[in-house]
């Protein structure tokens, strides 16, 4: 049913483009007429082409029985509508169509009620689908496709009536302002946006948390099972029977949630902002396990964690997402990874210690330095004199900027 809107709803834009072209030419066609009778008549092109009825084009473009029943689309259109029209729009069919369809549409039959003068009817038909996109987002709170659908038709939906709206001051003649005033409405759609965008990040939030601190600083970083030693391995209720978390687990989820954005030809800055805060999470999430944990402080966890990164990276910027900061909020944990691999003996080592870790505070890298374990008995521990050299080179530094300012 929804399928043949789909195939046809394309052509309405066509039909009333063709009544259009052809007023123009019986207007340009008379010559004796007035300027004042021809701004008139441009006056009742546009309201045609702004009010021409959805119910009127659907009967003109829909494809009718050869009998005289009506199909149960048409039929239900005709004597409401706006009955039904809601509930085709928001069920799983809507993922099928176009992006931005559904709100297209909506807009469509809320234009048709306001010009015909039916103020009541426009507001309480603007609150209802208002109220129907807020059920489908409460209905679909862990479906990532059906959140990115209604963030892009909540979205654009409330453009077009902020566009539309009667507070609105237009110059340009194509855009006819709506009759009543949709203040409240276009409020509320605009905080059902970012309900739907805090949503489309809590569902890839909820799938990345078990895997967050596992899978930046696991073996090798790829994929297969993770090779602990009996003991750690016994004791981990997620190794029995099962597979550890693996790098291409978190990608997997990543490509998830960009592919149902993009789907949605949503902004990209939008997509950009999202990919920003993830990585930023993801970044936040493994740096506090080195500052927490011990084990994670030693030269060997640390080419893991790089390698890791590298193909984070590598991911972020094949989908060109690396603009928006993605990759610049993974700096602090890249450079408490090159500090896990760096010498840390001589008066040198501590120099390009500091010139290298610029996003880290010196309680960050002292801390761990403090923390870092040798992974062989060919590796030594950090000295407590090379961490007072390292301090003392940091409080040099900050004088040194004080005195400068």
């Amino acid at each position: 049913m929804l399928s043949e809107w789909q195939t046809n709803f394309w052509k309405i834009s066509y039909v009333v483009n063709t009544i259009s072209g052809r007023m123009r030419l019986r207007i340009s066609g008379v010559a004796c007429s007035s300027r004042a009778r021809m701004c008139e008549t441009e006056a009742e092109l546009r309201d045609l082409k702004n009010t021409s009825t959805l119910r009127r084009l659907l009967t003109q473009v829909l494809p009718v029985s050869s009998t005289s029943q009506d199909s149960p689309c048409l039929t239900e259109l005709k004597s409401a509508p706006t009955s039904g029209l809601l509930e085709y729009l928001r069920g799983d069919m809507a993922l099928t169509l176009p992006p931005g369809f559904a709100a297209s549409v909506l807009f469509l039959c809320l234009r048709q009620i306001n010009q015909g003068g039916e103020h009541a009817r426009t507001r309480s038909f603007c609150i209802a689908f208002v109220s129907a996109i807020k059920a489908v987002l409460k209905k679909h709170c862990n479906d990532l496709d059906m959140t990115a659908l209604w963030l892009k038709n909540g979205s654009l939906l409330h453009d077009l009536l902020a566009q539309h709206s009667s507070k609105q001051t237009c110059d340009s003649e194509e855009i006819v302002p709506l009759l009543v005033d949709l203040g409240d409405q276009i409020r509320a759609l605009n905080d059902l946006c970012i309900q739907a965008y805090q949503q489309l990040l809590s569902i890839t939030e909820a799938r990345l948390q078990n895997i967050l601190s596992e899978n930046i600083s696991s073996l090798p970083g790829s994929a297969g099972k993770r090779p602990l030693s009996r003991k750690r391995a016994s004791s981990d209720p997620r190794m029995i029977g099962g597979e550890a978390p693996s790098m291409s687990s978190l990608l997997r989820e990543l490509r998830a949630l960009h592919t149902a954005m993009s789907r949605q030809a949503l902004a990209p800055e939008l997509i950009e902002q999202a990919f920003h805060q993830l990585t930023y999470l993801m970044s936040a999430s493994a740096f506090n396990s080195l500052l927490l944990r011990k084990d994670m402080c030693s030269w060997s966890r640390g080419m893991q964690i790089r390698y890791n990164l590298s193909l984070l990276e590598e991911w972020l910027r094949s989908r060109e997402l690396s603009a928006g900061g993605a990759v610049t909020s993974l700096e602090p944990l890249i450079q408490a990874v090159q500090l896990l691999q760096m010498g840390k003996k001589t008066e040198s080592d501590a120099q390009s210690l500091v010139q290298t870790c610029t996003a880290l505070s010196s309680q960050q890298i002292v801390k761990i330095l403090t923390l870092y374990t040798p992974h062989s008995d060919l590796d030594e521990r950090v000295t407590l004199n090379f961490i007072r050299m390292v301090q003392g080179l940091f409080k040099t530094a900050l004088t040194a900027r004080l005195h400068s300012s």
